[in-house]
Order: C-alpha cells, then structure tokens, then sequence
C-alpha cells in the first residue's frame, strides 16, 4: 500500500480495534451477570468469573466484530468528511480506490479472524464454558442458601429457601424437579439442613409435603412426612455431560453429524442454526466494511447529503444484520430460510463491491428525504423548547431570575 493508504489504513485498524475491545467488555458484562447467581456462590467464585469471561470472548467477538468495523470505518470517513479531507483529495484527482483499498484489507482481515473465530475458537470456548458452569452448578449447598431468591441449579430444576437459622438449619424449603419427561416432583417442607456422610450428602426435611404429578394425564400423589431425606446426588447438575449441545461440536461433526447425535434425532433446527451462523458470520465484515466506503467514501457538499449516507448506513445495516439473526433461527424450520440465510449476506456482499468498485451511491427518493429532514427538525425544536423549559425551573427553584 502507498504511504497515505497506510496512513488511512492504521487511522481504521485503531478504531476498530478499541471499538471491539469498548463492545467486547460491554457485552461480556450483560453475559456474566446473567450467571452472576451462580458464578458468586461458588467457593472459587473469583476462578469461576474469570474462566467464564475468558471462554466468552470468542462467542462475543463473532457479533461485534462486524459493527466494530463499520463504526472505525465510517467515524474515520466521516471525520475526512468533515476536515475536508476527502474534498482536497478528489480535487487533486486521487481516485476512490485510494480509499477503498485500505477498507477492503481491513475488512478482510476482520473477516478471517471471524471465521476463524467462529469455526475454531468458539466451539472449544463453548465446552469449556459448559464445563465450568457444570462444575460451579454442583455445588448444591452453596447456591441454594440465597434467602428468598428462586435459584435455577439445572434445566427444570428450581429450589427456594425462606429462611437460614443460626446452626445451618433452612426453613421455607420449596424444591421443584421437571427434568424427568412427563413427570413433576415438588417438594414442600417447613424446615431443613444439609447433612454430610461421607462423600454424600443429604437434604433432610422435616415436617413437609412431597408431590409427583403427571403431566399427561394429570394425576397427582401427595405424601405427607414428618422427616424425609433427599440424596443430593439425583439433583445435581451433571458436571460430566453426555451429549455436547450444538454450539459446542466443531463445523466438521456440525456438516455430517452422526445419526444417533441427540440433537439430530430431537432437535435438528438447533443444528442447522449453528451451521448457517458459523459458515455466513465470516460474511458481514465484508458486507459491513463495503456498505461503510459506498455511503461514507464520498466527499458530500452539504448537511443533507451527509444526513442521507449516515441513515443509509445505519438501515442498510440493521436490516441486514437483522435478517441474518432472523434466518439463522429459522433455518431449521423453513428450506427456504435456510437458503436465504446464506443468498442474502452473500447477494448483499456482492451488490456493495459492485457499487464500491463502479462509484454508484445509492440515494433515498427526494420525497422521503425530505420528509425525514422535516422531523429532524421538528424533532429539535421540541428538544430545544424542552430544555428551555428544563432551565427556566431550574432557575426558578434555585431563586434566580
């Protein structure tokens, strides 16, 4: 590349890079406090929270690389646009390949960490995430013992305690088991402790009830008891699963599973979502990083223009990337959305390098243009109004005129 591609190529690659890293740690936090229950009442809680963000990372980056990309290449462009930049360079005849070349490297490389990301990390990350949360879910004393909080230890597993008493003893212990098909264990008792003989444990209960229902037919049998134990054991998470979910097997065993994979026999959508989001994510950086030079590569000579390549971007993208959501879920379900899921991101990819390499922007109809240009304004009227209204009580509460 020449000295200003470069120059223009390490401007992107940085902001890309912190608006990743900015991302990357926003959603790892929605991610980890989704478990934090879990992750906190672990005796290597502190172990357990770091493992969990760590393994997270890849199933995190395969989502925001591609926006983190389209924000370091349009805020870039866009300040080019600004500082006139762009202007004095299509003055001095320097063509828009000048631009576009560093994007496209970019956009490539982000894509190949994607697909690598995507195909190779993930899988790995995702069984080793299952692992430690299988490991930390165990450990049944621990996270039962939050008073007055539902706490899910597994899949249909549920338990409540009302009370802790000094001693160790509960009260208020509410246990509701649905993992088995088509049967419904609840346990009710007013008071219990957790009992250690051996290598096992027990749960005993006093003064409560025990319920099975089935869920078929609707019967219910009800026993009454002064003191019942519980062997810990048959509610514990299994820490060493028998069947790896889909997001954890590699594309390879995804492409041509066995016929006797669980997940294939009881739930072969879930298969086909992971097929479609591993072997179409890889496609958005490019599809993104195009869509970002075809409305922003431009120098444009007023705030109108401006306005209309900033909306452009941002709805090309969503709509785009909300259809690749949609797709892979249905996938599964509908031949047809599985193969939209894969024509569409590559259609749209190709239709942008068209409009990249020829010059063409598409434009939103005048009409609509200035429509939406009359609510914006319409729109900062009442904010202005709204804010002078804001001040005028601030002064009056504070006793200036």
């Amino acid at each position: 590349m020449k000295e200003f591609e470069r120059y223009l190529f390490r401007r992107m690659a940085l902001l890309t890079f912190w608006s990743l890293v900015s991302a990357t740690l926003l959603v790892l936090t929605t991610q980890v406090l989704l478990r934090l229950n879990i992750l906190t009442s672990s005796e290597q809680a502190l172990m357990a929270f770091l493992k969990v963000s760590f393994f997270l990372i890849p199933n995190v980056l395969s989502i925001v690389a591609p926006f983190a990309l389209l924000i370091g290449v349009t805020q870039v462009l866009n300040g080019m646009n600004s500082d006139s930049e762009l202007v004095v360079m299509e003055s001095a005849g320097a063509g828009p390949m000048l631009v576009f070349k560093p994007v496209l490297v970019l956009s490539v490389i982000i894509s190949v960490l994607t697909f690598a990301s995507g195909n190779l990390f993930e899988p790995r990350a995702n069984r080793a995430f299952g692992d430690t949360l299988a490991e930390v879910s165990a450990d049944l004393l621990s996270v039962a013992v939050r008073k007055g909080s539902f706490q899910q230890l597994d899949d249909g597993l549920y338990v409540h305690i009302n009370e802790m008493f000094p001693g160790g003893d509960f009260g208020g212990i509410f246990l509701s088991d649905r993992r088995a098909e088509n049967t419904e264990l609840v346990y009710f008792a007013r008071r219990g402790r957790m009992l250690q003989v051996g290598d096992e444990r027990f749960l005993v209960l006093a003064e409560g009830q025990a319920q099975q229902r089935d869920t078929r037919s609707g019967n219910i049998s009800i026993v009454s008891f002064d003191s019942y134990a519980l062997d810990l054991s048959s509610f514990m998470p299994n820490s060493e699963r028998k069947a790896l979910k889909p997001r954890e097997q590699s594309t390879a065993y995804l492409l041509n599973p066995p016929a006797d994979d669980l997940y294939l026999q009881k739930y072969p959508e879930d298969i086909s979502k992971q097929v479609v989001e591993r072997l179409t994510g890889w496609l958005y950086p490019l599809l993104f990083g195009f869509i970002a030079f075809v409305y922003m590569g431009k120098a444009v000579t007023n705030r109108q223009e401006k306005f209309q390549s900033i909306t452009g971007v941002v709805g090309v993208v969503v709509v785009l990337r909300a259809f690749g959501f949609y797709s892979a879920e249905e996938a599964g379900l509908s031949s047809t959305m599985w193969v939209a899921a894969f024509a569409v991101p590559a259609g749209a990819t190709l239709l942008f390098l068209f409009l990249a390499v020829t010059g063409r922007l598409p434009r939103m109809p005048a009409w609509m243009s200035r429509r939406i240009a009359i609510a914006g304004h319409h729109v900062s009227q009442t904010y202005q109004r709204l804010n002078s209204w804001y001040l005028k009580r601030i002064r009056r509460g504070a006793g200036v005129t």
